[in-house]
């Protein structure tokens, strides 16, 4: 328990949250332009990690020129409907057209991120992400936020070009080749598992992330130091998924058990990407990740035995709570709280509803709907009735 609050505390105080920050958190809505100028016996596996803090675009000022005002306005559009390459072309535009204006650049400079964290997750597009990544720096020198990504990126490729690489049908695998561990046997290990997973969830699903011209997913093995460096994350995380699923490894032989549970972790979360994009409330992109991480029903039962037991005697967090980032909560019992909930009402909306509506509600966050209004448009009850009638279940 002394290990799990430890972990715990190192998420509260800021090294991670629901995702690790704020990596999921959905985008905000740009503004419109005037037309005119546990404590579960142990804790969760998978983390979300930094490096996606979006910023809301915002309108041109007072006496702009009206033709600007409108293309920024129409850029905003792009860059809410995820076309980041229009929003980049368009907003260069206004920046071309009226260079003293700093909102442009701004702006510019908030679609260029977005547009960099994209190509992040395909390998042959990442040099072409550093420099995305490096002009949004230059233009808005305020964001600390993508200097630091832009650090941490630099770092992860100097440490990765030597890195031997493998390859399956859906995946893109790194590893050190000098770790005759992986080099001989735990890289079709790993990819085998990850192969395995990928047609289950996809069946699940309804929906493969590596069709038409969708790259393969990035899969890198680190030892552990190094995981933590590139990472910013401490010995307590399992692995985590930035665009890129990434896991830290000492001993494969060891660790091949839980190793299994934590890529399958990390591959909900890529799934949930793919699928709904960057709207998906931390409770159920995080709820879904935990419940599929267990191959077996004997496990996963296990573990909702566990979620369940943490609830007893506590009132609900409110589902609104459970939407984005937990990055500002610092009580780690109440983290711990949050992933209960979050696992234990993921299994009670499949008990009585059917799994089917819990692909449905990622599918329909994908489309710009919540997952109440997929779930009401479906069953006609209200998602927060189910959350009090789980907490019925528990008194």
């Amino acid at each position: 328990m002394k290990a799990v609050l430890a972990l715990l505390v190192a998420i509260g105080l800021g090294a991670a949250g629901w995702y690790l920050v704020r990596d999921l958190e959905p985008e905000p809505r740009p503004e419109e332009p005037a037309p005119a100028p546990t404590v579960f016996d142990d804790a969760p596996r998978g983390r979300e990690s930094l490096g996606n803090a979006s910023l809301r675009p915002t309108a041109a000022a007072e006496g702009v020129p009206r033709h600007l005002a409108e293309k920024n306005r129409d850029a905003i559009a792009a860059l809410e409907a995820g076309d980041h390459a229009r929003a980049v072309e368009l907003f260069e535009q206004c920046l071309a057209a009226a260079p003293e204006e700093p909102v442009f650049g701004r702006n510019l400079a908030e679609a260029l991120a977005r547009l960099a964290r994209q190509q992040y997750a395909d390998h042959a597009l990442m040099e072409q992400a550093l420099e995305h990544l490096a002009r949004a720096v230059e233009l808005d020198p305020a964001r600390d936020d993508l200097a630091q990504l832009l650090a941490r990126w630099r770092r992860q490729v100097e440490v990765e070009d030597t890195f031997w690489t493998d390859e399956s049908e859906h995946f893109h695998l790194s590893y050190d080749g000098s770790r005759e561990e992986l080099l001989h046997r735990g890289q079709r290990q790993i990819l085998d598992t990850l192969e395995d997973a990928y047609l289950s969830f996809g069946e699940l699903f309804g929906h493969f992330p590596v069709q038409g011209d969708a790259p393969k997913i990035q899969v890198v093995v680190h030892r552990r130091e190094s995981f933590g460096e590139l990472t910013g994350l401490g010995h307590w995380a399992g692995g985590v998924y930035d665009g890129v699923v990434r896991v830290p490894v000492e001993d494969l032989e060891r660790e091949t058990p839980e190793l299994r549970r934590v890529l399958r972790h990390e591959l909900v979360h890529a799934f949930v990407r793919s699928l709904g994009g960057r709207n998906v409330p931390g409770w159920l992109n995080e709820g879904l990740a935990q419940w599929l991480e267990e191959p077996f029903d004997t496990d996963r039962a296990d573990r909702v035995r566990q979620a369940r037991k943490a609830l007893v005697g506590h009132e609900a967090f409110p589902l609104e709570q459970l939407e984005g980032s937990l990055a500002s909560w610092s009580d780690p019992v109440l983290i711990a709280r949050a992933y209960a909930q979050s696992l234990a009402l993921v299994d009670h909306v499949q008990r009585w509803y059917g799994e089917r509506l819990l692909y449905e509600m990622v599918a329909g966050a994908g489309e710009g709907k919540t997952p109440a209004e997929t779930f009401k448009a479906r069953t006609l009850v209200e998602l927060a009735e189910v959350q009090r009638d789980l907490f019925e279940t528990l008194r």
